[in-house]
């Protein structure tokens, strides 16, 4: 049986930069083990297998996503949603033609997320997604020497002037370190023997995102980068999932008045695939915040698998 699928670079204007993600645009047939077989042998970050809604065929424009990475099936991904609006316009099955704009609904296992399209002639798509954010956040984190000792720095590498170490959960929790530099950002070096020696390994979180507002692109206001005892020294992994955590945890560091704060942060560098991610945040006393996430994606590839 032969399934297509196609592979395209998103939060990027330009192919080989941004994260891979490849996507089987017709996989409502597909038994889930095969899925698991297929994105452990493709081995990227994630690979998507799209599906027939949930709730039926007869709301246009709304698609169940099955996201996997090569360790098993997850709840929610961000990059996954820019990769398969890209395949779903190639293949027809999104109408993107001309000069335009979209909502669009993709169905993950956390549940329904609002994602808008905006395109045009001889552009790359551009595509954001948004969630309604209601963090929950410790302020107790291990200390700074403890910190620095995980992520091969000294403690002066931690910036604690502006923002503060912190544990953000929203579905998935993740310790958030500030930075003093980009430079320090890249000269990480996680420290499997520091971090099994340290509290860290006790926290809810086993992911570390580090981040300095110290960039060396104009254009973007952080930098920043994913570790972890699970993640290999040299891979520096898509951090679209993070944002949701990241923008609830700006909003606890700096007192925000009511409205929408826009921000954006690269990931990576052009040896590595760089991304740049848009981040939107709309913040209402006593209410939750809705984060919206968006970026260009370019297709790069479609092929036929045969099995």
């Amino acid at each position: 049986m032969e399934h297509t699928y196609y592979t395209a670079d998103v939060f990027t204007d330009r192919a080989f930069q941004g994260a891979q993600i490849a996507v089987f645009p017709e996989a409502s047939t597909m038994p889930e083990s095969l899925m698991a077989e297929i994105a452990a042998e493709l081995n990227l970050s994630e690979t998507v297998f799209v599906t027939d809604s949930i709730i039926g065929k007869e709301e246009a424009d709304r698609f169940q996503l099955r996201i996997f990475t090569p360790q098993g099936e997850i709840r929610f991904a961000g990059h996954p949603m820019l990769a398969a609006a890209s395949a779903l316009s190639a293949c027809g099955q999104i109408k993107a033609t001309g000069t335009g704009k979209k909502r669009i609904i993709f169905e993950q296992l956390l549940g329904p997320i609002e994602v808008d399209l905006r395109w045009s002639t001889n552009a790359p798509l551009f595509v954001q997604f948004s969630l309604a954010a209601n963090p929950i956040i410790d302020r107790y984190t291990p200390s700074e020497v403890e910190l620095a000792r995980v992520l091969g720095l000294t403690e002066r590498d931690i910036d604690s002037h502006t923002y503060h170490p912190r544990l953000v959960s929203i579905d998935r929790p993740y310790l958030i370190v500030p930075l003093g530099s980009q430079a320090a950002v890249r000269a990480a070096a996680f420290n499997v023997e520091a971090w099994s020696q340290s509290s860290v390994p006790a926290l809810a979180a086993q992911d570390i995102f580090i981040f300095s507002s110290k960039t060396e692109q104009v254009e973007t206001n952080f930098h920043g980068r994913l570790m972890g005892p699970e993640i290999g020294a040299k891979e520096d992994p898509p951090i679209g999932s993070v944002m949701p955590c990241f923008a609830g945890y700006l909003g606890d560091n700096i007192e925000l008045r009511e409205g929408t704060y826009t921000f954006t942060i690269d990931r990576g560098t052009s040896a590595t695939r760089r991304s740049v991610l848009h981040v939107e945040l709309e913040h209402h006393q006593g209410k939750p915040s809705t984060v919206s996430v968006g970026g260009e994606v370019v297709l790069v590839s479609h092929g036929t698998l045969t099995l």
